[in-house]
C-alpha cells in the first residue's frame, strides 16, 4: 500500500501539469476536463450498479460449490459406514413389504393361540362344573 500512495500522487501531479501547460485555452480545457470526468463518473456507476449482481452471482456459484461438496462428504460418510450411498425404491418397497406380511404371519399365529387359550379354558371350566 506504500508504494499506491506515490504512485497516484504522481499521476495526479501529472495530469495537472499537462493540463496547466497544453496548448488550448482554459476554455476548451475546462470543457474536457468536465467531459472526461462525467464519463469516468458514469463508469463508476455502472460498475457499481453492476456490483450487486456480481456479488448476488458469486454468492450462488459459492452455495452451488457448497452444497455440491456437501452431498459429496455425504457420500462418502455413508460409504464408509457401509450404508448405501441412495436407497432404491422398490428393493425398499420390496422389504416393507416384506415385513407387512411377516406381521400378518405372526398376528394370525397370536389369534390362533389366542383362541386355543380360549378353548382350553372352556373345556377347564367345563370340567370345573
Amino acid at each position: 500500500m506504500s508504494k499506491i500512495g506515490p504512485f497516484i500522487t504522481g499521476a495526479a501531479i501529472g495530469a495537472l501539469a499537462a493540463l496547466l501547460l497544453a496548448p488550448k485555452t482554459g476554455e476548451q480545457t475546462r470543457a474536457f476536463v468536465a467531459e472526461k470526468a462525467n464519463a469516468v463518473a458514469g463508469e463508476a456507476k455502472d460498475f457499481g450498479a453492476g456490483f450487486p449482481a456480481s456479488a448476488q452471482d458469486a454468492f450462488k456459484v459459492a452455495q452451488e460449490k457448497g452444497q455440491g461438496f456437501v452431498a459429496g462428504a455425504q457420500a462418502r460418510v455413508k460409504e464408509a459406514t457401509g450404508q448405501p450411498a441412495e436407497i432404491d425404491s422398490d428393493d425398499l418397497r420390496e422389504k416393507i413389504e416384506a415385513a407387512r406380511q411377516r406381521i400378518a404371519a405372526q398376528v394370525m399365529e397370536n389369534a390362533e393361540a389366542a383362541k386355543a387359550v380360549e378353548v382350553a379354558a372352556e373345556a377347564v371350566e367345563e370340567a370345573a362344573e
